[in-house]
């Protein structure tokens, strides 16, 4: 028996208001600082291109509190490269009191450094460090080309039983050739928790921030457990953030 759930998603309209930024690039003996007013950071996209293909850039989508009473204070934005880190700090100012059930959005592109700062590589891009805000993320050198990591798109979920087995096919979504899937980095918990939850991640590898509507479908497959070890119950499958839930009863999964 199986279980299938599509997932769907709804578009927000927002205004989204695009600032440019170079940040201020620190030395290696630079330290990274913490600030007080962080932002809440929902995404983040890494590009050269289209403008200086040498310049390495980071569009960060910014949640705003209150899109008349909150902003992001673009001119405290600081960049510090240490190593194979690179610290973004993002502050947002206040005009008046925050409307927490007003929200908005907002785009600001920053500029990291340029590509000969870069060697071949993995760096972490830390924003917000030290705070309940902070938001980290990775990208790649590989021969001199930009790739960055993020949480894949996941379409449909199909929780269902080989057997003994049960098993988890998962579709993703990717946004063109230049979206993969970053299968080495795929996790999963390895077994339910005392909650009955059973998380997997998937990531998807993006060469320079260039997604297309072309979109690509790709399946996933896991055994996550056995019917005969668990007993009756409510369990829940966490794919990527998404919560699917299903019912075990005489050992067979329970179709609605």
């Amino acid at each position: 028996m199986k279980k299938s759930i599509l997932l769907t998603f709804s578009v927000l309209a927002i205004a989204v208001l695009a600032v440019s930024f170079s940040g201020c690039l620190g030395s290696g003996d630079d330290k990274p600082v913490t600030i007080d007013n962080p932002a809440t950071i929902q995404a983040i996209t890494y590009y050269t291109l289209p403008v200086d293909d040498n310049e390495v850039k980071a569009e960060i989508l910014v949640q705003i509190q209150g899109t008349h009473s909150q902003s992001v204070d673009k001119d405290n934005i600081t960049v510090t490269i240490i190593g194979d880190k690179v610290y973004v700090n993002v502050p947002v100012v206040n005009s008046s009191p925050v409307n927490t059930k007003d929200l908005g959005f907002e785009a600001v592109e920053v500029v990291l450094g340029t590509k000969d700062q870069f060697k071949d590589g993995e760096y972490t891009v830390i924003v917000n460090g030290g705070t309940d805000k902070e938001y980290t993320s990775v990208i790649k050198f590989e021969s001199g080309e930009l790739y960055y990591f993020t949480a894949g798109n996941i379409g449909d979920i199909v929780i269902g039983n080989d057997g003994n087995n049960i098993t988890v096919d998962v579709s993703v979504v990717l946004g063109g050739s230049a979206e993969t899937l970053d299968k080495e980095n795929i996790t999963t918990s390895g077994k339910f928790d005392k909650d009955g939850k059973y998380e997997i991640y998937i990531p998807t590898q993006i060469k320079d921030g260039i997604t297309t509507l072309n979109l690509i479908y790709v399946q996933e497959s896991f055994v996550i457990g056995q019917l005969d070890s668990l007993e009756d119950g409510t369990y829940t499958v966490i794919v990527n953030g998404a919560e699917i839930p299903f019912t075990i009863e005489n050992h067979q999964i329970v179709t609605e």
